[in-house]
């Protein structure tokens, strides 16, 4: 007699990003500097996770090799399901374009293009510029509420709306990941918390968010923090007392961040 399968068992968490062991060592004149330390962890897909740790802790470096800008001294990176730690050049740059999305603390738009232009860019790197692109932007354009502001040009926009379409870019080529390098440090705190609103609705929508930052009240936001200290893992810890925005306040947020700006 056959039996009914087990609902009870789960299947394995398929995992965005998986760091074994990884290690970068730069020589700077005669001394070896041993930036990380042979870390390890895994960024399940839908995770939220802080990375943190002070000055010289290794949080840069960790950032390059995640971003996939830099190669390591040893250990393993995969991203998905390849191993990207020893990829060439070339590959790591096509890597870069196709399956990470990108947020700066300097945002990194480009002046004379527009908004949609700007979020069309990752695109225009992978040779995929076309009238369903240019449909594509526009929808995250407006997702991100610069729907009534397509054709305007960095300089005219205020931090916050030139930090949300470098989130949507980050989005455009459906990355693994979204890497937000201190994502609000050069906006104020009514501006800080729209963006950290807009990061949790994405999150609530399955993306997978790692956020470099040096700020506790930023940390708060996330699933889970990653201590950094001498290049080693201090602590990997979910976040027991996450600031969370319900559905009503996220909706507010944003059409006030509309008003204001």
């Amino acid at each position: 007699m056959n039996q009914a399968p087990d609902s009870s068992v789960t299947k394995p968490t398929k995992l965005a990003a998986q760091i074994k062991d990884l290690t970068k060592h730069y020589v700077l004149k005669s001394e070896t500097v041993r930036a990380l330390r042979g870390i390890s962890f895994d960024v399940p897909e839908g995770d939220y996770v802080a990375i943190m740790g002070p000055s010289g802790s290794g949080k840069s470096t960790l950032l390059n090799l995640l971003g996939c800008l830099d190669r390591p001294t040893a250990g393993n990176y995969v991203l998905g399901t390849d191993d990207v730690a020893q990829m060439t050049d070339d590959q790591l740059s096509e890597v870069r374009a196709s399956r990470i999305g990108f947020v700066f603390q300097s945002y990194n738009l480009i002046a004379q293009l527009s908004v949609v232009e700007n979020i069309e860019v990752p695109l225009y790197y992978m040779g995929q510029l076309n009238a369903k692109s240019r449909e594509r932007s526009t929808q995250l354009a407006t997702m991100v509420g610069l729907g009534e502001r397509l054709g305007h040009r960095p300089p005219q926009l205020s931090g916050g709306q030139q930090q949300r379409v470098a989130i949507a870019r980050s989005l455009v080529n459906d990355p693994y990941f979204i890497l937000a390098d201190e994502a609000t440090g050069n906006l104020d705190s009514v501006t800080t918390e729209e963006i950290l609103a807009l990061f949790q609705r994405l999150n609530d929508e399955g993306r997978t968010i790692i956020m470099v930052t040096h700020e506790d009240e930023v940390s708060a936001h996330a699933k889970r923090v990653i201590w950094l200290r001498d290049g080693e893992i201090q602590s990997d810890e979910p976040v027991t007392e996450r600031k969370v925005f319900t559905a009503e306040q996220i909706d507010a947020i944003s059409k006030n961040a509309e008003v204001r700006h």
